[in-house]
């Protein structure tokens, strides 16, 4: 097994007896500076944050990712947004 940050991730919570909390939000919902101090208040607490990329066309997901992804398009946020904001986190 690797030393990638999941799997250390995952060894940890392991060693504490605990399961992993594994988190996702989307890049931009609300607003690009609130999306951000979500992200970094859930992150004191998840072992793993996964942060989604909105775009035009989430069929796949459910209708929470769906609106989400939506109204982060619809406020304004692009790609390169999501690695310049995020990127510093």
């Amino acid at each position: 097994m690797s030393n990638s940050l999941i799997n250390l991730s995952f060894k940890k919570a392991k060693e504490e007896k605990r399961p992993a909390l594994l988190t996702y939000t989307v890049a931009g919902d609300n607003t690009k500076k609130k999306s951000l101090k979500i992200l970094k208040s859930i992150s004191k607490y998840a072992d793993i944050c996964e942060l989604g990329f909105p775009h035009n066309t989430p069929i796949a997901d459910g209708g929470q990712i769906q609106t989400s992804a939506y109204r982060a398009i619809k406020n304004g946020i692009k790609i390169n947004d999501v690695f310049s904001t995020y990127s510093l986190f």
